[in-house]
């Protein structure tokens, strides 16, 4: 159903859904458009039947919009996984054409002997189509961070984030790496900048890691001005600051200070 509608353009609401019935209307059902549709489970003999269906939708296709509230990970999962199911080794440009996959391995190594007929996952980056096409009618900046993975592997999940004219963010890339070092933020931070903001005059918002600092003034490295000026993210200023000054009001002073616009403001 979600794949229909994105196909078709068009939105729909969900009257009833459990484990017996589905029954849902296009959205602007009663003004101009009688598209619907009811399904229920016939337990006899164990199938979904359709019980009623207006088969053509006659209202005026919705905006793109629609894509985000229907493209969830459930449809997503339902375009993939017969894919996958055909092909373990089909890549992720056959699946998602216009992708950027960036992955690396390691060799095994048994003692001193590296067995090179086998290899484990070490670095992976990636962004999409929408990532990078968005980026460009966007503010200027990025904002860059990491943030350790809880369940059943270790390592840490690079993100980059940008900002709308109207303050909407949006993630535009991904990296899965060990850990946060100077060796993976280099790798994730190539790679945002020759897929994605290969512009000049490029804010860069981070916090303080040595491992971004080492990246953004290596002299090769293309995060030198004037192509690009770092700021650091206040939440983490905060933070490191609450360590040593328990006092609410001070911490509120801080903020304050740093959103200033004027010289003024700022002594103020």
């Amino acid at each position: 159903m979600k794949i229909y509608s994105i196909h078709g353009g068009v939105e729909y609401k969900v009257l009833e859904s459990d484990y017996h019935k589905y029954y849902v209307k296009c959205k602007e059902f009663g003004n101009g458009c009688t598209w619907l549709i009811r399904v229920s489970l016939c337990q006899r003999r164990g199938i979904w039947e359709v019980k009623r269906y207006n088969s053509l939708h006659t209202c005026l296709a919705t905006s793109i919009s629609i894509y985000r509230k229907i493209l969830d990970y459930h449809a997503i999962l339902a375009f993939t996984l017969p894919m996958i199911r055909a092909d373990a080794a089909v890549s992720i440009k056959i699946m998602m054409p216009g992708s950027v996959p960036v992955f690396r391995t390691c060799p095994v190594q048994v003692g001193r002997q590296v067995n090179d007929s086998s290899a484990y996952f070490h670095r992976h980056f990636w962004t999409f189509p929408p990532c990078i096409e968005t980026f460009r009618n966007y503010k200027p900046l990025v904002s860059v961070d990491g943030t350790h993975l809880y369940g059943k592997y270790d390592g840490t999940l690079l993100v980059a984030i940008a900002q709308g004219r109207n303050s909407n963010i949006i993630p535009i890339a991904f990296a899965l790496v060990e850990g946060e070092n100077a060796e993976s933020w280099s790798f994730f931070l190539s790679h945002l900048q020759q897929h994605i903001t290969p512009q000049p005059v490029l804010l860069v918002i981070s916090d303080r890691h040595n491992g971004i600092k080492a990246t953004l003034e290596a002299s090769d490295g293309g995060w030198l001005l004037p192509n690009a000026y770092r700021t650091f993210c206040i939440r983490h200023v905060v933070a490191n600051f609450a360590l040593s000054f328990k006092d609410n009001d001070a911490r509120m002073f801080l903020v304050n200070a740093t959103y200033a616009k004027t010289e003024i403001e700022f002594h103020y």
